[in-house]
């Protein structure tokens, strides 16, 4: 049993709310730090988390603080639609618009996507700062068009799966290993199912055997500290394989858990912020897990 303070949560997350009044329209954001104003990002990661907690959730406000933005890149609109999708409408990006549904009336915003060739982001070696974002990388980028729907017709789908194989063949790190896996489920979510080979999954288990310690995962096997991201990451994999996941995994999650009740990413210390709140929980079983591999 976790033994973190769940109401100090709540009341973290709710204190991280802000309301926005125009004319007769109320709207709600979340901002990690306070005083500041509320972002597409940390709300998702806000209203995520206390839909897992069973938690009640301004969807009305939060529908309304998504509308109000005269266009969106990238990043955004992938958060935007998570927002929408959480507060039950069903997004779709169609000519460069983010349509959707709410309540009976047609809503869209214009969205500035990328064009770069999906295969390409392979190439780079950019994998974002983890205390800014776990999804903030190449990788995350091409996930992020992937469940957007932002592919063009003459993209070779083919060519991604292959590339995404590659990489969890020589992958050292759990969080890379992890956003291939997640590009691989993208796909298969598009209609082009992946089946991962046998040999991909005792890679993936060997990874996860030299980055598991009593109480988590080291984002590589030279690695000595675990982290919230890497620690997230192996315990997806984990679940995905169906292994068994650290022994001191509970007292690692609350470990982080600050003061404030919040969660920050080190064990070592560290402000609380809206996204490791969400890892945290993700790590500690709540919400959906994805489906499984198992070996044959």
């Amino acid at each position: 049993m976790f033994l973190m303070d769940l109401e100090a949560l709540l009341r973290y997350i709710n204190e991280r709310r802000v309301r926005i009044q125009l004319n007769d329209c109320f709207m709600s954001g979340y901002s990690s730090v306070r005083g500041t104003e509320p972002g597409i990002q940390d709300t998702f990661f806000a209203i995520a988390s206390l839909q897992m907690l069973n938690a009640a959730c301004p969807d009305d406000e939060i529908v309304s603080f998504i509308r109000n933005h005269d266009h969106l890149d990238l990043s955004r609109a992938y958060y935007a639609a998570g927002c929408l999708r959480l507060a039950g409408c069903m997004p779709e990006l169609i000519d460069g618009k983010l349509e959707w549904r709410y309540r009976g009336e047609h809503h869209d915003i214009e969205c500035f996507i990328p064009r770069t060739p999906l295969i390409r982001y392979f190439e780079y070696d950019l994998y974002g700062m983890y205390g800014s974002s776990i999804f903030s990388s190449s990788l995350g980028t091409l996930l992020k068009r992937l469940v957007l729907g932002a592919v063009s017709p003459d993209e070779e789908i083919e060519g991604i799966v292959r590339s995404a194989l590659l990489l969890l063949e020589g992958s050292r790190e759990l969080v890379r290993a992890h956003m291939a896996l997640e590009i691989l489920d993208a796909i298969s979510e598009r209609g082009s199912l992946v089946k991962l080979p046998e040999s991909h999954i005792k890679i993936l288990s060997r990874l996860l055997e030299r980055c598991e310690t009593a109480r988590g995962y080291t984002p590589t096997p030279e690695s000595t500290t675990e982290t919230l991201e890497s620690t997230y990451a192996g315990c997806m994999i984990a679940r995905r394989l169906k292994y068994r996941e650290p022994r001191g995994l509970r007292s690692f999650v609350d470990l982080l858990q600050n003061d404030n009740g919040g969660f920050r990413r080190s064990p070592f210390g560290g402000i609380s912020a809206l996204e490791h709140c969400y890892l945290a929980l993700r790590v500690a079983g709540f919400g959906r897990d994805h489906e499984s591999w198992s070996v044959r």
